[in-house]
């Protein structure tokens, strides 16, 4: 989003910078021979095309000043976002190593891995040719990874 919106800007000021070059341009055009200095103390907005041009530059200015405060607030709510995220990083890390990881049954070390992979949703038949246990224990083990999921009243 910045990008796009300090590309608005430079395309912004390059379309300024380009209108007035074109209304020099066209001023030293239509001036008689004779009237070079003349025309530099000319007042702007002395004619219909010079107060036009006169007002878009003005119009552009208070946009690219607006563009730009659009920017930096921009800018800040981003360096708030990543604040914000490397606080919650932080502390998610924090509590993650002072709890350790945590197994999904801690009273058999043996019934750890087909636990996850209940968890995870492979069949009973699958458990148990995986991990080398019984079908009635996959079957089992299942059933209460289904049954984690649920809250009782």
């Amino acid at each position: 989003m910045q990008w796009v919106i300090g590309g608005i800007l430079v395309a912004s000021i390059a379309w300024v910078m380009f209108e007035v070059v074109r209304w020099w341009r066209a001023r030293r055009r239509n001036q008689p021979k004779g009237t070079a200095n003349a025309a530099a103390s000319d007042v702007p907005g002395e004619t219909p095309a010079l107060f036009a041009l006169d007002l878009a530059v003005k119009t552009l200015e208070r946009r690219c000043e607006a563009l730009q405060r659009d920017l930096e607030e921009h800018a800040r709510r981003e360096q708030e976002i990543l604040e914000r995220l490397n606080r919650l990083e932080a502390s998610a890390s924090a509590s993650t190593s002072a709890t350790g990881p945590v197994e999904p049954l801690a009273a058999s070390p043996e019934y750890v891995e087909p636990m996850v992979l209940a968890r995870r949703g492979l069949d009973a038949p699958a458990i148990a040719a995986r991990c080398g246990i019984t079908l009635g224990e996959a079957e089992l083990l299942v059933a209460m990874a289904r049954g984690e999921g649920r809250s009782e009243p």
